[in-house]
């Protein structure tokens, strides 16, 4: 069964402050966790409002991935699905055709109800005002975000695959807010898994399988540089406050004089 905690935004007043916590779901009598009002919704569209970066690691199922690189691109990407004409990704068409089918929507004009989610719930209040703002009468976000799903909703009961990119030095999550299993590339800051690191393509500090073609030989050595002197001097902020302390390295650490007290 679909569990899906999402906080339901209406216009009151001309401002966005009313909200509902709601469960959507198939079976009016299933509800989940203490923020939720069970509901039927028998026309809806889940989206994943984070960038694709984000999504390859993780998603919820039978999510609509909108495949941006940047969030600027979201307004667009709406435009383009529900009005306009198709997106540039094919699996991100093919799976809203196909929602689009199975839920009666034929006329691109009737804007059906959505649900969407992101990490925390910040992009979704931004993209929850440009859809009202675009004539979408029921828009529905994931309160408190993946994060808070992840924290309170077992696994066994869970539709969430994969794990949750974060933007600290966890990298990414599973349930529970266990730390993941992804790293970081330093060159263009996605996660990588153990299998991409061991990619020709993977070179730590400089390069990953993701950025590796979009990075010309310049910008490579120049991260080469930097790790480098991350390797020889340390991090700002790190054990070693930016500079090792003690081993064969002293030899390069140049002295500084002492400036005479002033008068």
């Amino acid at each position: 069964m679909l569990k899906w905690p999402f906080a339901f935004f209406s216009e009151v007043l001309n401002h966005y402050d009313c909200f509902l916590y709601v469960c959507i779901v198939f079976n009016i009598q299933q509800v989940l966790g203490r923020y939720n009002i069970a509901i039927s919704i028998s026309l809806q569209i889940v989206i994943d409002v984070r960038n694709t970066y984000e999504t390859r690691i993780g998603k919820f199922k039978r999510a609509v991935d909108p495949c941006t690189t940047a969030f600027r691109e979201f307004p667009a990407w709406v435009d383009d699905q529900f009005q306009l004409g198709e997106s540039d990704g094919q699996h991100t068409v093919q799976e809203f055709d196909i929602l689009k089918k199975n839920s009666g929507l034929q006329d691109q004009k009737k804007l059906p109800r959505v649900a969407m989610y992101c990490t925390g719930g910040i992009r979704c209040e931004k993209a929850s005002s440009f859809l009202l703002s675009k004539g979408f009468k029921e828009v529905y976000h994931l309160e408190g975000g993946i994060l808070k799903y992840l924290e309170e909703v077992p696994k066994t009961e869970s539709l969430w695959e994969g794990e949750c990119f974060v933007f600290d030095k966890r990298v990414s999550v599973e349930h529970g807010l266990v730390q993941g299993s992804f790293k970081l590339c330093y060159g263009c800051k996605q996660p990588v898994s153990d299998e991409d690191m061991e990619s020709p393509y993977w070179e730590y500090g400089v390069s990953c399988p993701y950025c590796f073609a979009s990075k010309s030989e310049e910008e490579k050595e120049r991260a080469r540089a930097r790790q480098r002197q991350f390797e020889t001097w340390g991090v700002i902020g790190g054990l070693d406050k930016g500079r090792r302390s003690t081993g064969a390295d002293d030899d390069k650490v140049r002295e500084t004089k002492r400036l005479p007290n002033p008068i």
